[in-house]
């Protein structure tokens, strides 16, 4: 059976036999998804590889204009909240930088789910906990949350970066940045594959701008130009590294079993919601029956009660018409006379 802790998976004999077996029959996975929390984590939370998570994080700092990272280190996870089963939202990195500076970063394939109040709610656990010794309130860091999403989160704007601090609506003064909330946006970089490959063909892709360099991050967790980072960047000294990184973890059969088990897993979360939302429809189905019923016999009898009002009193008034006219004609009045007086037509009064 497999164990499935917070950090670490484990594996008994009964699963490494399946493993085996899958491997040998080809059902592994073929593809890796890059942007899977398992492979995240061996990327860039690993010591060895520091220098590839600050890359990724000083390219997307700088071009925010905020000052880059010289140094980060992992802190006691401890200090981070805990979240039930652990795969909503994916803590995958919690650091402090050479100057105190806390740094949650955070990878979310999507941003349902009140993503952003689970955001502010992480980053306050994480600010309450740096109390827990007793120390007062000037010793709070500065807690930067950097929400990395392989969705959209703005739908409506073209922006591929917000950052947030507290400040004043109207004025737009700060009170404080002790909480910076950042979101990446990195499926809009995909927007610049195109000029990507066209800058790979011309061999301009080696001397990469910061934007540039944030596009082929970009490219590469989302699995959508791996193509231009494999090729065009071997020269590059951090992307040759994040190519053999992914070389060592796809080699490694686990990582496959790993990644078909967590596919699995949202194939089924989804199948479960799908069939929530099936019995949802169906109940709501027969609920509204019920009671479009319930309301057509309520508004049946009430415009039948109208409607037999209406009938009885024109029934009425055609019936005294009918019998003024009868003794008028009795009478030996003229049919024309009986006629304006009543309102019935001459032919009307001549079949009386």
């Amino acid at each position: 059976m497999i164990d499935y802790a917070e950090d670490i998976i484990a594996f008994g004999p009964e699963a490494e036999r399946e493993i085996e077996e899958l491997e040998r029959e080809g059902a592994l996975p073929k593809e890796l998804d890059r942007f899977r929390d398992h492979y995240l984590k061996f990327l860039l939370a690993a010591p060895e590889r520091k220098n590839i998570l600050l890359d990724l994080l000083n390219t997307m700092l700088r071009l925010m204009g905020y000052e880059g990272l010289t140094d980060i280190e992992p802190m006691d996870r401890e200090l981070s909240p805990r979240f039930g089963g652990g795969r909503g939202m994916r803590l995958d990195y919690l650091g402090r930088t050479a100057s105190g500076r806390i740094v949650n970063l955070e990878f979310q394939k999507d941003s349902g789910g009140d993503f952003i109040k689970r955001a502010l709610y992480c980053s306050g656990t994480i600010m309450h906990r740096q109390l827990l010794g007793g120390d007062p309130y000037g010793k709070i860091c500065q807690t930067v949350f950097i929400g990395i999403l392989n969705s959209t989160l703005f739908r409506r704007e073209n922006n591929w970066y917000w950052d947030f601090v507290l400040k004043h609506p109207k004025s737009g003064r700060v009170l404080t940045d002790d909480l910076l909330l950042m979101f990446v946006e990195m499926n809009k970089l995909k927007r610049a594959l195109s000029e990507l490959r066209a800058k790979a063909r011309r061999g301009g892709l080696d001397r990469a701008d910061l934007a540039t360099r944030l596009a082929l991050w970009g490219a590469y967790v989302t699995n959508e130009g791996v193509d231009i980072v494999a090729e065009a960047m071997a020269k590059d000294e951090i992307f040759s590294e994040v190519m053999e990184a992914e070389k060592d973890y796809w080699g490694e059969s686990r990582n496959r079993f790993i990644q078909m088990m967590q596919e699995k897993h949202e194939r089924d979360a989804l199948w479960e919601l799908e069939n929530a939302r099936k019995k949802g429809l169906a109940v709501g189905l027969a609920e509204g029956l019920a009671e479009g019923r319930a309301e057509g016999l309520s508004e049946g009898l009430a415009e039948g009660r109208a409607e037999g009002l209406s009938e009885g009193r024109a029934e009425g008034e055609a019936k005294g018409k009918t019998e003024v006219a009868l003794n008028l004609v009795r009478s030996k009045v003229d049919i024309d006379t009986i006629a304006k007086w009543t309102g019935l037509s001459v032919d009307e009064i001549k079949s009386l």
